[in-house]
């Protein structure tokens, strides 16, 4: 008896949506189990230029560009000096894609999900996974069951957990990380124990004409914020602070109070915020970096978050969900071409997914510790070096067949520092 399906891929976000789209596309049938029912409210909302070969390839890139603003580069700003320097992703060093998105992710994670089932994938919404089913060391399936939600009758009397099989099985989950939460593969990156603050606003002051969509960079003596506009007149804003920040927070002080009291920490974000409304309550994200020991087993990977997240400065997380997904869809595809799912048949995704998150990770790690900091509002800044800090930025950081000299570069100097397992 053959299996119904060829990859059951836990998780409907950025990662999951697009792997099994990529999966659909080859011919392949995938099933996606999805805990919520979309549209749902998520952060991460600022994607980078690199992800649109994805788009593209998946036929998607028309129905971006009529929903969501383009983003053409990043402005970083320092409170402390009055420092300002903007990077345009035309001044890359292979600028194929001069722009992104910024995306209302209830918005984008839906169209990516329906789009997916758009292409032949089956998509379950309300669906979790209770248990990843294991032969020895061997993922062959979940057992899973519909989630009961207010009011839906069916669903609530559906409890029992059914078995479904594959040969693969992808742990798509986020932050959630399913299947590592259960075997204990997590570790927090040292130094990266910070925290986010979120909210959304109206009447934040932007940029204009083609930099209207710039995400803002916004550095203060405890952090730094995002300011991210989307089309019309909502802007997200948020900040990453560090833990000693947050052990400000006084006895009754509302999240609210916490943000508003973090936003007079910068001259920058009180002037964006001065005539702004805020229209979403304040949300917050604890312990924002870990990583996962391995990404790939025999019969199972993890794709995106779930197998590991990182500090969001560089908005990182969508991209590598995006683009890991698309290599993991290929090296799936191989490995149940030539009948071996093992964790040999998954080690050239592996190993490009950790070169690309460490390529971020060292870079991320040399920001907070002071030196790229400097870097990037540097007075003289050689054009070479403008170049490699952009094509970072635009996310061109997957080199599987030809690494870049600057990307070596990178890896020199910014050397990451990764956590342990023990």
């Amino acid at each position: 008896m053959t299996d119904r399906w060829d990859a059951i891929i836990l998780g409907g976000g950025p990662g999951g949506s697009t792997l099994a789209a990529s999966l659909a596309r080859l011919g392949r049938r995938a099933l996606v189990l999805e805990r919520e029912r979309f549209p749902r409210f998520h952060i991460g909302e600022s994607l980078l230029p690199r992800s649109r070969e994805i788009f593209e390839r998946l036929g998607l890139d028309e129905k971006l560009d009529a929903l969501f603003l383009r983003k053409y580069g990043a402005r970083f700003l320092c409170s402390s000096t009055g420092r300002m320097r903007t990077y345009s992703f035309a001044d890359a060093f292979e600028p194929k894609f001069e722009f992104a998105y910024q995306v209302q992710r209830d918005a984008f994670d839906q169209l990516l999900l329906r789009h997916a089932a758009d292409l032949g994938a089956e998509v379950r919404e309300s669906w979790e996974a209770v248990e990843v089913l294991f032969d020895g060391s061997r993922a062959v399936g979940v057992r899973a069951r519909p989630r009961a939600r207010s009011g839906d009758a069916a669903l609530a009397d559906s409890s029992d957990a059914v078995e479904l099989r594959a040969p693969v099985i992808v742990d798509a989950t986020g932050r959630d990380t399913l299947l590592a939460s259960r075997m204990r593969r997590k570790a927090q990156v040292a130094e990266l124990d910070k925290t986010a603050l979120f909210a959304h606003y109206e009447g934040v002051v932007r940029e204009e004409g083609i930099h209207q969509g710039n995400i803002q960079v916004i550095i203060f003596e405890h952090g730094w914020f995002w300011f991210i506009p989307f089309r019309g007149e909502v802007t997200s804003v948020g900040a990453v602070v560090s833990s000693s920040w947050l052990r400000s927070r006084r006895k009754g002080e509302s999240l609210d109070e916490l943000f508003d009291r973090t936003v007079a920490e910068s001259g920058w974000a009180r002037e964006f915020l001065a005539n702004a409304r805020r229209t979403r309550p304040v949300g917050a994200l604890a312990d924002f970096s870990y990583r996962i020991d391995q990404l790939a087993g025999d019969g199972w990977l993890f794709v995106g978050d779930a197998g590991g997240f990182l500090d969001p400065l560089f908005s990182t997380g969508a991209h590598l969900a995006i683009k890991g997904a698309d290599l993991a869809a290929t090296a799936i595809h191989r490995a149940l071409e030539a009948g071996d799912t093992s964790r040999a048949a998954f080690a050239g995704y592996e190993a490009e997914v950790r070169y690309a998150v460490d390529l971020f990770l060292g870079v991320v790690q040399g920001f907070y510790k002071g030196h790229f900091r400097e870097t990037l509002f540097e007075e003289n800044q050689r054009p070479t070096m403008r170049k490699l800090i952009t094509s970072m930025l635009a996310g061109d950081v997957f080199h599987a067949e030809r690494r870049p000299q600057w990307a070596s570069f990178l890896q020199q100097y910014y050397p990451p520092e990764v956590p342990t397992f023990t």
